[in-house]
């Protein structure tokens, strides 16, 4: 198993070293100059031609990606052009933010979506199965932006329950500890920041729960319909096995190996993909981060955070394959 993670981790360079050389040359591809973006309409061209020379924009695109380079390899990410911070601080920064926030999005999804599926495959074409592919379906296919605008109108407007944005109450001085908003409320024993935290986390979580709950749910009934046809299942039946002992011993242990790639993969991708939901509710992660980056064509922000989300990435692929090895003893041998 060690020497497993060894490789992977070491297939992880040239990988990373791909990313980095699409994702440079893409941004250099963004229409629009970053130095009349942020020198505004009214900008005279020496000034424009000044700002470039100072942000070393003037330079050919071989010198700025080496330059580049030597500064990654020192763990220098270079510096905004809007904000004239380090990339890698204002990364760190936001990142506590958007992992708390596709953690709980993924537990929330696990606990409903798993046994939905389960219920439905042990039941199928009964009233609840029909409901909950109805469900599911409209999960699956409903745009994040429309049910978090939905969201916001019933729970934060019209029944005022939730707050639509932000991640704190402007009233409460949280401290900073780990930078998971819940986490420091419980350490500082703060409980009006804990709650406040818990409450702007429930609509984007919702949001993001709920297309990867849908699909979850289809995805374990489908895979559980399978299982329990098979072979295996009919002998622990005639051994006299309870139906409960079948069912989830049996049948949901074998449906859950592939149901963890679909989570660990949908957990990848909100942490690189929860740009728009994060942007609705005004959540302040690095998806909204790169956001703003990409609006004002600010180069660094952009290459680090997809840097980053890469990254994020291929580290979530390497532990989903070590559960499947640990889950699954054939998968364990072949990883020797």
């Amino acid at each position: 198993m060690a020497s497993f993670i060894i490789r992977r981790l070491i297939a992880l360079i040239p990988v990373m070293c791909i990313v980095l050389v699409i994702v440079f040359s893409l941004v250099r591809l963004i229409p629009g100059d970053p130095a009349v973006t942020l020198l505004g309409p009214g900008a005279t061209q020496a000034q424009i031609d000044a700002l470039r020379a100072q942000l070393d924009l003037d330079q050919p695109v071989v010198f700025q990606f080496l330059h580049y380079v030597g500064g990654l390899l020192q763990g220098d990410f270079g510096l905004s052009l809007k904000t004239g911070l380090p990339v890698a601080q204002e990364i760190v920064l936001r990142l506590p933010a958007t992992i708390e926030l596709s953690v709980f999005a993924v537990m929330v999804a696990v606990i409903f979506g798993i046994p939905i599926g389960v219920l439905s495959a042990i039941r199928p074409n009964s009233l609840f199965d029909h409901i909950t592919r109805v469900v599911s379906l409209v999960g699956v296919s409903m745009p994040a932006f429309l049910l978090a605008l939905i969201l916001q109108l019933v729970f934060g407007t019209y029944l005022g329950w939730l707050p639509v944005s932000g991640r704190m109450s402007s009233f409460i001085t949280a401290e900073h500890i780990t930078g998971f908003a819940i986490l420091d409320g419980l350490l500082s024993g703060d409980l009006a920041a804990t709650w406040s935290a818990v409450q702007h986390l429930i609509l984007p979580t919702a949001v993001l729960a709920a297309f990867l709950a849908a699909t979850l749910g289809r995805f374990v009934r489908n895979t559980m319909l399978d299982v329990m046809g098979e072979d295996f299942i009919r002998t622990a039946r005639a051994k006299g096995l309870r139906r409960a002992d079948v069912v989830l011993n049996h049948g949901l242990r074998n449906s859950l190996l592939p149901a963890i790639t679909v989570i660990g993969l949908k957990f990848a991708e909100m942490l690189g993909g929860a740009i728009l939901t994060e942007t609705i509710f005004a959540w302040p992660g690095i998806g909204r981060y790169m956001f703003e980056a990409i609006k004002n064509r600010d180069y660094p922000v952009i290459q680090g955070t997809t840097l980053v989300f890469a990254l994020l990435f291929v580290i979530t692929s390497i532990i989903v394959d070590v559960l499947y090895g640990v889950l699954d003893p054939r998968v364990r041998k072949k990883m020797k």
